[in-house]
């Protein structure tokens, strides 16, 4: 959801299979919102299972990917610009959360939302805002170790370096005290640092770090057949093990953090696999050197572009639909009905929200305080 996550081949121009992918993530945000908060108690249904573990890596990916920068001393893993960073996303996540306690008693949605800030700012999830705080967490943690991947010559060195943080992070996420406390628990709801969803997504952001240090290979793997196999495969038998953990009663309760890298790695193979094609057979220059792309590829690349608004934003705009629920549950809870259901509400929820966008960008401050446009 990052802003600032524009590059080009040359260096004037956007790559638009980035904001195609940040624009399918985003509408799967609200998708996945849309069956959470407005019709409620869907977290079982397979389609939300699906959509929950799949737009999340694309962000923090495609933002480590536009993390790793060369700088002008020619050190290879340059550290990132903090300042901007906190600009971009805490003042608006400490803004638009306290105006989100405010308005949500008026709501009328059924989500056990915190009563206070001072419950947000403790619970697992910062009732939904917990992106842009651990977006920004993750750009603390680069600064140093930006430092040392560059002095870590081999690329498998630096495979070593990261698994290592990621073993501390996993330790600090799962810490338990002998008096029973714990730094973070999804379960209790509890995790006022942030230590849980930074370990679930920093090999995700590394790799989108590493992914950008070696392009070209990266390029290359996305468009290999055999790769895409293997990352379908990865996918499905990691997806299955990390959110069905109870069928797999003989594993140890940690699996899931030496499990989910791989889903996520196989997520982003088939993401940039399917995407890649599709955005250069869409913005291919035509005879007269214009592209013509469809109206479903501008949509989501416009989304793509307001990914950071539309996701600080939406909240205000979901509403109850609880008289579906039941309707819902008779059917088994298809996978196609609440698709289209979720699809259709999530529509309607970003449209409003664009438009809102678009009154906001009226006032350099205002973009700048609520949507992070800086």
């Amino acid at each position: 959801m990052s802003q600032s996550v524009s590059i080009s081949h040359s260096g004037h121009h956007r790559i638009e299979y980035f904001d195609l992918l940040k624009g399918i993530a985003i509408f799967l945000v609200v998708m996945g919102h849309a069956l959470v908060m407005c019709i409620r108690q869907m977290d079982a249904a397979l389609i939300f299972k699906i959509i929950s573990e799949v737009h999340m890596p694309v962000f923090f990916f495609i933002s480590g990917y536009f993390t790793f920068k060369v700088s002008s001393s020619g050190r290879a893993f340059a550290s990132p610009d903090l300042w901007r960073r906190f600009r971009q996303l805490m003042i608006p996540f400490f803004i638009v959360s306290a105006l989100f306690i405010w308005y949500y008693p008026h709501s009328h949605l059924l989500s056990p939302f915190s009563p206070d800030l001072p419950h947000l700012y403790c619970a697992y999830w910062k009732d939904g805002y917990w992106f842009t705080l651990c977006l920004f967490e993750m750009f603390l943690l680069y600064w140093p170790f930006s430092r040392l991947l560059s002095c870590l010559k081999s690329f498998w060195q630096q495979v070593l370096a990261i698994v290592i943080v990621y073993a501390v992070l996993v330790f600090l996420a799962s810490y338990v005290s002998p008096s029973g406390n714990y730094l973070s628990s999804e379960d209790s709801n509890f995790d006022v640092v942030g230590f849980g969803l930074l370990a679930r997504f920093f090999p995700i952001f590394m790799m989108g770090v590493l992914a950008k240090s070696h392009a070209d290979d990266f390029r290359r793997l996305c468009s290999s057949g055999i790769a895409f196999t293997v990352a379908v495969v990865l996918f499905i038998v990691a997806f299955f093990v990390t959110v069905y953990p109870w069928d797999f009663p003989s594993l140890p309760s940690w699996f899931p953090f030496v499990s989910r890298p791989f889903e996520h790695f196989g997520i982003i193979i088939i993401a940039f696999a399917a995407v890649i094609p599709w955005s250069k057979k869409e913005y291919a220059a035509g005879e007269a050197g214009s592209s013509h792309p469809s109206v479903v590829a501008r949509y989501f690349n416009f989304l793509g572009n307001k990914s950071l608004g539309i996701y600080l934003l939406h909240f205000f705009f979901l509403f109850p639909l609880t008289a579906l629920q039941q309707l819902l549950k008779d059917i088994g809870l298809a996978f196609v009905p609440l698709a289209v259901i979720a699809a259709c509400i999530a529509f309607a929820v970003i449209a409003v929200t664009l438009f809102v966008i678009y009154l906001i960008e009226r006032s350099r401050l205002l973009a700048a305080l609520i949507i992070g446009k800086v």
